[in-house]
């Protein structure tokens, strides 16, 4: 199974759904997915919370914010806020 900071078990974000499962880069565009591969800000959401609903990442905002917001504050136990902003190059807390 792909690295997850946010995730130990194959299952949505979300939702307890476990089948038809995505991977999702949590800080995308060509240099954050590779930051994101790298440092496992990565998760498994089912379609409909990555791209195939309203409620999807990648076309509701907020979504997108909850789960960058969860991803910095997992990295933070571990490392400074200035480490991630010099990782991403900005704080979403």
């Amino acid at each position: 199974m792909r690295k997850s900071i946010l995730q130990k078990e194959k299952c949505c974000w979300f939702c307890p759904a476990t089948t038809g499962l995505e991977y999702h880069h949590i800080y995308f565009g060509t240099a954050n997915r590779k930051i994101s591969d790298k440092h496992h800000f990565t998760c498994w959401l089912c379609h409909d919370h990555h791209t195939g609903s309203e409620d999807s990442v990648h076309r509701n905002r907020k979504m997108d914010l909850i789960l960058k917001k969860a991803c910095q504050l997992k990295y933070e136990e571990t490392h400074s806020r200035e480490d991630f902003i010099k990782l991403i190059g900005r704080n979403y807390l």
